[in-house]
């Protein structure tokens, strides 16, 4: 299967860099202290675009040797990411399909996704959940906020999510202004071997 990504044009990066490095970085750094991350943990930040969240999520990792592995599909983003973490040195980079870039199953402690299941097509969406529950280890958590009104609710989401293996914590919905209304939802792998189906 050929996947597509839209490429964004270099103003965009700029724009979107400036806005969530700066007036939104409050949005950002509110989520990354919602996840309760210890700061030893393994997290995979799936479609780290422009790096707002990311940068906040290595930092919280950065002084107790947890390690941030940022995926994402487009050559654009993907550079300007890079630019933004190059202080980091407990961040890894993959370019690529998260089906296609060899990172271990059940190796992370989290999986961000931060507003990336609603551009994605409902027919690539369930592979993508499936491949990144299976990343998760027993307990391991997949922490996620969309944007409202997209097309995609917690009671979808929760479906494609539950099929994967995973069961939801807790969600809500929050409006923020220049954000709009979005949701939250935490899911956890199970910690033993229990069937969720």
């Amino acid at each position: 299967m050929i996947h597509t990504t839209y490429e964004p044009p270099s103003l965009e990066i700029w724009l979107t860099k400036a806005l969530g490095y700066s007036v939104l970085s409050p949005y950002y750094h509110s989520f990354a202290g919602t996840l309760d991350l210890s700061g030893t943990e393994r997290v995979l930040d799936f479609g780290s675009g422009s790096g707002a969240l990311s940068r906040h999520l290595a930092s919280a990792l950065e002084e107790s040797g947890g390690h941030l592995d940022c995926v994402e599909i487009s050559p654009g983003w993907m550079e300007a990411i890079r630019r933004s973490l190059s202080g980091f040195d407990n961040v890894s980079f993959h370019l690529g399909w998260i089906k296609d870039l060899g990172l271990p199953d059940q190796a992370y402690d989290a999986v961000v996704v931060h507003h990336v299941f609603h551009e994605i097509s409902e027919v690539e969406l369930q592979e993508v959940v499936q491949v990144l529950v299976k990343k998760l280890r027993p307990g391991g958590r997949l922490l996620v906020r969309e944007p409202g009104g997209q097309g995609l609710s917690i009671g979808k989401l929760t479906k494609l999510i539950r099929r994967a293996g995973a069961y939801l914590q807790h969600a809500n919905t929050s409006e923020q202004a220049l954000i709009g209304e979005y949701f939250d939802a935490h899911f956890q792998v199970p910690p033993g071997n229990e069937n969720l189906i």
